[in-house]
């Protein structure tokens, strides 16, 4: 049976270490020295919006710690998931509705786990539509 897992990122493609060494946008404080950083704000509100709208209904957020429950998403849990999109403090997210875990990754790419294949596959439906890109599996 397996994991019902994907990968998520701003890039259409997995990126080689050339690329990744040459892009100004893969970490927020290369953005800012590059002078990079609106683009790079443009990337991280791509997943914040889609994060934003799977923890409408409520969200377990269990690192960092300690374990905490949000009924919507709030100051607090945004904080959490920007800490983690600029890779300072990485997240481990479960979106009650979505049945779907996200875990905060680097290089701008997150890892979404789902109870089921078809809870994954209708989630990664989704996935275009906030300008995000679903990675072929390593």
């Amino acid at each position: 049976m397996g994991i019902a897992y994907a990968y998520i990122s701003v890039f259409d493609h997995w990126l080689s270490e050339e690329e990744a060494g040459a892009s100004p946008l893969m970490t927020y404080s290369l953005a800012l020295q590059k002078g990079r950083l609106d683009d790079y704000l443009a990337g991280e509100r791509k997943f914040l919006e889609l994060y934003r709208m799977l923890g409408r209904h409520g969200t377990i957020c269990n690192r960092p710690r300690p374990v905490r429950k949000f009924e919507t998403v709030d100051v607090r849990l945004e904080k959490v998931m920007v800490d983690s999109l600029r890779e300072k403090r990485l997240m481990d997210i479960y979106f009650s509705d979505f049945g779907v875990r996200v875990l905060g990754g680097y290089d701008r790419t997150d890892l979404l786990i789902a109870e089921t294949l078809q809870k994954l596959e209708l989630l990664l439906s989704q996935v275009n539509q906030f300008g995000l890109f679903v990675l072929p599996n390593p």
